[in-house]
Parts: C-alpha cells; sequence; structure tokens
C-alpha cells in the first residue's frame, strides 16, 4: 500500500463509488477553494495491483513559517468500519504529509454519530477507535465551533408523498401568505449573481468573486443553482381583489344573520363579524400596497433568494438572503418550499437546509434558527464531528499558542 497523489478525474471517478460520498469531496469543491486561499489535491492509497482504496481530496494552506496545514472537508472517503484499512491509510498519510512540512491535518467525517429518529444508527465505536489510532476530538460541540456544521437539518421526501403537510404549521402559514401576496419563483444565471450577491452579502464575509467563481465551476457539472423570489404585481392586485370579494360577500351573509338574530344571543354572530371586519380591512390595505407597488414596480419586484448545491440526488441549500423592508412577504419561506417540491417532483430525496445548533432550548442564542429549518418537516443528523491528526507535534503546539495572537492581530479595532 502507498500513499499517492491522483488527477481530478480519477479521484471523481472513486468518489462516485463510495457510500460516503458527498459534495465536500470532489473535484468541483476543489478546485473553487483553490481560487480562494487553498491549493487543493487530490490522495489515494492504493494496494500493489493499483487498485484504490482509500482517497481524499485535501485542502492546504502555508501559514507558520514553511509549515503548513490541511483540511480534507467531509472526509476521507473510506469505510471507516474497516479498522485496518483506516489504521494503514492514516498511517501512510502521516508519513507522506510529514515528508511535505504538514503540522497537522483537519477532517470531519460525513458520518452520522448517533440517531434522532428511530434509525438506530450508533457510530460511537467510529469515533473511539479514531482517538485510539492517534487523532485529537474536537468535542461534541452543539453550535458552531467546528469548520463545517456538526448538526444539520435535513429533510427526506418521496416523489410520491406531498411535503407540505409535514411543514410545522407557521411554515405552512407563511408558505400560504406568500402565495395570496403574488409571490413567483423564478431561476436565476450567471448574469443574476450580482443581483443575487445584493441579497446575501451580510450573511459572511465571502466576497461576489467566490459565488463568481462557484457558478462557472459548478454551474459548468450542473451542480449549482440560484433561485429568486419575486413579487408578481399584477398577481398581487388580483389575489388580493379576489380575497377581498370573497370576504365581502361573507360579511354581508353575517349582516343578514345579525338582522334576523336581532332579538337572540347574537355574541358569537358578533364576533364573526369583527373578525371578517378585520379581514375586509386587511385586504383592502393589501389592495393599496399592491396597487402602489405595480405602480413603481409594474413587471415584478425581486425580494429575496436563495443558492443550492446539487449532488447525489441531494440538495444543499448554501445561502439565502431578502430584502428587510419585504420580510413580511416570507420570501425565505416560499422559496425553500418551492425548491423542495421543485427537486422533489424531479426524484432527489434528500434536502440539507444545513447547519442549526444541537441545543434545542429557547434561550440558545441559535434557537430561532433552528426552529425555523427543523419546521421544513426536517429531522436531525448529527455527525461524528471535527478531528485532528498531529503531523508534527513541535510545531503543531507552537501554531497553536501563535495562532489566537495572530487572530487578534488581524481583529479590527472597530
Amino acid at each position: 500500500m502507498e500513499i499517492i497523489q491522483i488527477t481530478k478525474e480519477e479521484f471523481d471517478k472513486y468518489a462516485e463509488e463510495q457510500s460516503n460520498k458527498n459534495f465536500y469531496q470532489t473535484s468541483a469543491y476543489g478546485m473553487l477553494m483553490d481560487r480562494h486561499s487553498f491549493d487543493d489535491y487530490y490522495l489515494a492509497m492504493k494496494d500493489d495491483f493499483g487498485n484504490i482504496k482509500a482517497a481524499t481530496l485535501i485542502l492546504i494552506t502555508k501559514v507558520f513559517i514553511g509549515y503548513k496545514w490541511g483540511y480534507c472537508p467531509r472526509g476521507y472517503l473510506i469505510d471507516f468500519n474497516d479498522k485496518e484499512l483506516l489504521k494503514t491509510f492514516t498511517m501512510l498519510l502521516k508519513e507522506f504529509l510529514n515528508k511535505r512540512n504538514f503540522m497537522f491535518v483537519k477532517i470531519d467525517p460525513y458520518i452520522i454519530y448517533k440517531s434522532h429518529d428511530n434509525s438506530g444508527i450508533d457510530n460511537s465505536d467510529i469515533v473511539s477507535y479514531l482517538l485510539e489510532i492517534g487523532y485529537e476530538h474536537n468535542g461534541f460541540n452543539l453550535n458552531f465551533e467546528n469548520l463545517k456544521p456538526r448538526w444539520n437539518a435535513v429533510t427526506t421526501v418521496s416523489t410520491n408523498e406531498e411535503i407540505f403537510p409535514k411543514f410545522s404549521k407557521e411554515i405552512r402559514n407563511k408558505v400560504r401568505k406568500a402565495h395570496k401576496m403574488g409571490l413567483d419563483m423564478i431561476k436565476g444565471g450567471p448574469e443574476n449573481i450580482k443581483e443575487f450577491y445584493s441579497l446575501i452579502d451580510k450573511k459572511h464575509s465571502r466576497k461576489l468573486n467566490y459565488y463568481l467563481d462557484m457558478y462557472e465551476i459548478l454551474g459548468k457539472k450542473d451542480m449549482f443553482e440560484i433561485y429568486f423570489a419575486v413579487i408578481n404585481t399584477p398577481k398581487y392586485i388580483e389575489n388580493s381583489k379576489k380575497l377581498y370579494e370573497e370576504e365581502e360577500k361573507r360579511n354581508n351573509l353575517i349582516n343578514e344573520e345579525l338582522e334576523e338574530n336581532i332579538n337572540s344571543n347574537t355574541e358569537k354572530i358578533i364576533k364573526r363579524k369583527m373578525a371578517s371586519d378585520m379581514l375586509l380591512n386587511n385586504f383592502k390595505q393589501d389592495i393599496i400596497n399592491a396597487t402602489n407597488l405595480y405602480k413603481e414596480y409594474p413587471t415584478g419586484v425581486v425580494i429575496g433568494a436563495n443558492a443550492i448545491i446539487k449532488y447525489n440526488n441531494e440538495i444543499f441549500f448554501l445561502i439565502d438572503g431578502y430584502k428587510e423592508e419585504y420580510k413580511n412577504y416570507c420570501p425565505n419561506h416560499f422559496l425553500k418550499y418551492q425548491i423542495i417540491e421543485k427537486f422533489r417532483e424531479s426524484g432527489y430525496t434528500r434536502m440539507h437546509l444545513n447547519g442549526i445548533s444541537g441545543d434545542t432550548d429557547t434561550s440558545n442564542e441559535y434557537y430561532g434558527l433552528t426552529r425555523f429549518k427543523l419546521g421544513f418537516g426536517a429531522h436531525i443528523e448529527e455527525y461524528i464531528g471535527e478531528f485532528t491528526l498531529v503531523i508534527n507535534k513541535g510545531k503543531y503546539n507552537r501554531f497553536k499558542k501563535i495562532n489566537p495572537i495572530r487572530n487578534w492581530l488581524n481583529q479590527p479595532i472597530a
């Protein structure tokens, strides 16, 4: 057995055959990160007959007096239950990287730790064995301390079963509200990346070029798409008028009922009348809002966006954003539902809503985010977490001491 560097094509071919394959262990992701602070390399362990027994994309960065560290995102691509294979790969990888001035390498395998449904998954033995053969565990963290989230919300779907009834009541109501307000979903192209970025640029530190590169690299492989929520202003007017007219008819019937029962107990009827009057007022205001929007945006106005990754019959919600002044139109709820429905009908079976907190207490700062994502009929997936394989212990310990200082010096004063 030996560790060697292989081509992107050879790596992707091997990756496609693995049960734990994922978007982060692809040459497309490697090429993207190669343009943004990392170098991408593709390593494989081959036997004496040239057969690949394990492989990984490793992202590399030089940070410390000629030394470097590596990251195998959601890797390795190996059977983690084959202890001898895992031990051999670890030993050979450590020797390979030691000759090339590595301090350490990080991994965060795409492996569920323990199930939070009825599947009975328990991979605590894999964690124990990784520790046994020399890996350091970053711990069973609850929030976003790792390079990739340890807790994810995942919705599993079937082409033959509607997903909408599985959503929480809050999500269903907001999706219905968005429909009433005339929202449509449209697919964007490379010419829309700047508009997309304007909606999400405050979410994290990624720059516009990152998404331009993402569309260029992943778009060629049909792995990346962007979608926009648009208020269809003519539809908004039409819907509002229709709802107003329907409620007006109900209101008139309630008025007739009140007159017929004027001498009896009318408390319940009066309550219905008050509720109907309130709805009429709301629908009237919607007509006014819709008309004003139509005057300004006769062809519609973009108010939100979502970006997704497509891989292995799975959809990954990458990032989203919306215009704050249109928050009440529920563009994010609407888009996620529309995207889930679109790809459910196309045969996709898993929808990753991305990272959540493992602490579901209402006092947790991420509680709102977690509740929102789980509201889409999602279950919790808890992964085994992040591990560090130390290559050069002396340099690694020095790096750990100096890195907090480097990070502090890089922080802006205000």
